[in-house]
């Protein structure tokens, strides 16, 4: 049988890969999961020990360089077959025509990784399989993506020792979870878009799990691994009342520890909030952006009025439940005016945990079109070019810009108490230097501390470890 190895940077699950890895063991072959900036320098040394005939990686945007360089390692290193697949490949498949890539899985991959290894495993030709794109005398094959499954209850619930076999991951205080996949909503930031295109579809891309499938995934978890809180990470867990109404309590029943989830900004719904609060959950996540409903509803397409998040915060308050907010400054057309009413929004809610990135152009979505229409941002950008951080840069040159820019360092003081905003207005005016980067780790940290709960001196190696890896870079050298 076919051995795949699935190779990433970071020190977190993936839920995608988990499920890939479920399916295919299944169907007989065998896989593994090597995360670099986990196992050190012993990194290549326990792939080449696993003897892989593949490694498969999952690129988002964001990490799609990293994805790059350890495709290009692995292939130095170790001469074997590269896999690409996640959002990045599904969107932007021309990245084939890399000599670090062989092969391409667009949209969900579970039916044409398995496939592929059947093709592999019996010396078959897999030209012709749908999803897959690869290269061939010179010339792409791209073949087009089969339907969607619609009864997810058909695959395997993953053994998580894959990534449990890290003590690190293995005593998370937080354990992340899925009850379905798609989002009905289409925010012109977002890469939904694109997911739409790709299956030419226009509605009803929503699918879950059956509750019981769901418990049964939680059940073995808990019985295996430690398990104090669950982060359900669905695009948004709160749709489907009538699917709520059968999961959580049976959750409430046999998991039982507190929960988070991702919710619409204006989810207003007196009945799910209470049944969230009623069954565990005390903390959610909602994606609100903008502060200014100009830029909130036609520059970034939430469709969401300010009245409505005022009645969800005051809601989701009035049951107990904490709030983290989302929020992008610097987007196509803002102004410094605008993006300190997002300040003044977060804090009028009384947002607990308020989180602000710089507005980042994805390619191919409508917020980059506005952006290159408009002169902001140059027409040849691609996502070839976005390697930079949402936390310290932007990429478009538009009026006031640099303001905004250092608005965002100093976003969680004026998120957290509006009074300090006409003060930011006029500080932010003034180039301070690297003053503004030390008050956005500053904030950083206590926000973190804040929201996790974790002692002042877990947080500082927290902090440390973010350092090692993002300033000292320690794991792009074993990449060289």
């Amino acid at each position: 049988m076919a051995r795949i190895a699935f190779l990433h940077k970071s020190p977190q699950e993936y839920l995608g890969v988990l499920s890939l890895c479920a399916y295919v063991e299944e169907k007989g072959h065998e896989v593994e999961i090597f995360i670099l900036s986990l196992e050190g320098k012993h990194f290549w040394d326990k792939i080449k020990e696993f003897k892989p005939d593949f490694v498969g990686l999952s690129a988002v945007v964001g990490n799609h360089i990293d994805c790059y360089r350890l495709a290009r390692a692995a292939k130095d290193r170790l001469g074997v077959g590269t896999i690409f697949g996640g959002p990045y490949a599904s969107y932007y498949p021309d990245c084939i025509e890399r000599e670090e890539i062989d092969v391409l899985i667009r949209g969900e991959g579970e039916e044409a990784l398995m496939d592929f290894l059947n093709a592999y495993d019996r010396n078959e030709d897999y030209s012709h399989i749908p999803n897959l794109w690869m290269k061939r005398n010179g010339a792409t094959i791209s073949n087009p993506v089969r339907p969607f499954e619609t009864d997810l209850n058909r695959y395997p619930i993953p053994d998580r020792i894959y990534y449990y076999k890290y003590a690190t991951l293995r005593e998370a205080y937080y354990k992340f979870f899925v009850t379905g996949r798609g989002c009905p909503y289409n925010c012109y930031f977002c890469f939904n878009q694109e997911f739409r295109r790709l299956y030419n579809f226009k509605g009803g891309i929503v699918r879950r799990y059956s509750p019981e499938h769901v418990i049964q995934e939680l059940i073995q978890c808990k019985e295996k691994y430690p398990l104090k809180r669950v982060c359900f990470a669905d695009d948004i867990f709160t749709i489907q009342k009538q699917w709520l109404t059968q999961f959580l309590p049976l959750y409430k029943k046999e998991i039982g520890v507190p929960f988070s989830c991702h919710c619409r900004a204006d989810m207003d719904n007196e009945d799910i909030v209470r049944l969230l609060r009623e069954n565990g959950c005390d903390y959610v996540m909602v994606g609100l952006e903008s502060g200014n409903p100009r830029v909130r509803n036609e520059i970034l397409g939430k469709k969401i009025s300010n009245e409505r998040f005022y009645r969800a915060a005051e809601l989701l308050h009035k049951y107990g439940i904490r709030i983290r907010a989302y929020n992008i400054m610097g987007s196509p057309t803002e102004t410094l005016k605008e993006a300190l009413e997002t300040m003044e929004l977060n804090s009028r809610a009384k947002i607990d945990y308020p989180t602000c990135a710089l507005f980042q152009p994805y390619q191919g979505t409508k917020t980059d079109a506005i952006a290159k229409e408009l002169g902001y941002l140059d027409k040849n950008f691609s996502l070839e070019d976005l390697v930079g951080s949402y936390d310290f840069g932007s990429y478009l040159n538009q009026p006031e810009i640099e303001e905004v820019k250092r608005a965002h360092k100093l976003f969680y003081i004026g998120a957290r108490h509006h009074r300090w905003i006409p003060l930011i207005r006029k500080v932010v005016r003034y180039n301070l230097g690297p003053i503004y980067t030390l008050i956005y780790l500053l904030t950083s940290f206590i926000r973190y501390m804040h929201e996790s709960g974790d002692s002042f001196l877990h947080t500082v190696v927290i902090g440390l470890r973010y350092f090692v890896t993002k300033v000292l870079k320690r794991e792009d050298r074993m990449l060289d």
